[in-house]
């Protein structure tokens, strides 16, 4: 059974702690979601909790990014709500970056919206995502349901003090595939409430995250930033973002076009 090289290759990294560098995707368009995937990155998370994408929009730029090849596409959904995880999934999202996942109870009913029955409480009707996985033919249905929709890569995001608190449980409670730090909320919400500083947060979800051998990722702000998460021991890593890469090229370019010095870019 033919399945996409670029999941395989995104799981199989992610299980051996290789790290996997992504690009962020906030621009709803699947012209710069295909463009920015054929650039290298091993995955790119269509963002719907803060961009202004649709489920149709967010379904185009799944595909878009899924046929290039070696990108693995990854939904961000925008809450807790069974539809989106629907839509997302159904689209052929190869896994679900989940906000505000704070205790082991929403954990698990967020984890059982990602799997079908009996695990689970996914509805059936993935009529799309199987053409993402590499899927054809007859079959195609019940090969997804049977052999891959299982390995759905399932990303709780830990950005509140209270996450943070009850990580190790949230870890035990299973089905993590990957922690993801939101660290805008996270230093936030640790400064609202007092019960930490920002780097004692970072520091218990990189321990918790060790002694459960999970994996973590980040959004940084920069390739140079990925790349000393990277040394920290994050595995998932986002190193662009669109609308960075967007607004930055073209400062730089017009710089140069009026003969000025570079001006920094935030």
């Amino acid at each position: 059974m033919p399945i996409g090289a670029q999941f395989g290759r995104f799981k199989g990294k992610l299980r051996q702690r290789i790290p996997l560098y992504g690009v962020w995707l906030s621009i709803p368009s699947p012209v710069t979601a295909r463009m920015l995937a054929a650039q290298g990155f091993d995955w790119a998370c269509i963002d719907m909790e803060h961009a202004p994408t649709n489920p149709a929009l967010m379904a185009e730029m799944v595909a878009a990014v899924a046929s290039s090849g070696t990108c693995a596409p990854i939904v961000r959904v925008p809450s807790h709500s069974p539809e989106w995880f629907k839509w997302a999934l159904d689209a052929g999202a190869y896994g679900i970056i989940i906000p505000m996942v704070s205790t082991p109870e929403e954990m698990r009913r967020v984890e059982q919206l990602c799997r079908y029955p009996p695990v689970g409480k996914r509805s059936m009707g993935a009529f799309y995502a199987p053409h993402a996985f590499g899927l054809r033919g007859p079959r195609a249905m019940d090969d997804y349901v049977e052999h891959v929709s299982g390995d759905i890569v399932v990303i709780p995001q830990i950005e509140s003090a209270e996450g943070v608190m009850n990580l190790p449980n949230i870890l035990k409670s299973g089905g993590v595939d990957a922690i993801f730090v939101g660290p805008h909320d996270l230093s936030a919400s640790v400064w609202a409430t007092q019960d930490m500083q920002f780097p004692d947060a970072l520091a218990r979800i990189e321990k918790a995250t060790k002694d459960h051998d999970v994996p973590v990722g980040i959004y940084a702000s920069s390739g140079a930033a990925a790349w000393a998460k990277m040394k920290d021991g994050y595995t998932l890593l986002v190193a662009a973002s669109d609308i960075e890469c967007l607004s930055s090229s073209a400062a730089e370019n017009l710089d140069r076009a009026r003969g000025e010095p570079a001006r920094p870019y935030h």
